[in-house]
């Protein structure tokens, strides 16, 4: 399974790696986002649910792990989803 770290890394760069291993990611794979951030927690679960992508996500000491998973919906091109990324 594919590992994305971002920890350390400061929003947008979070999100923006995960919006890439999402489309580099082919129908019912999985990967895992580890972030430390709260603000990049919440940007990509927000991102994640708004493109209708299941997700689960651990909590670890210090840090949290982000089980994603692309769906049919989440490879399909959303052209609101350009205008309307959360960057924190």
């Amino acid at each position: 399974m594919r590992i994305v770290d971002t920890r350390g890394q400061q929003c947008p760069a979070p999100l923006i790696a995960t919006r890439r291993a999402l489309k580099e990611s082919r129908t019912g794979e999985s990967f895992k986002v580890i972030t430390n951030s709260q603000n990049a927690l919440e940007n990509i679960s927000r991102f994640l649910k708004d493109h209708e992508t299941h997700f689960e996500v651990e909590e670890n000491e210090g840090f949290r792990t982000l089980i994603i998973t692309k769906s049919a919906v989440s490879d399909q091109d959303n052209p609101q989803s350009e205008k309307g990324d959360h960057e924190g």
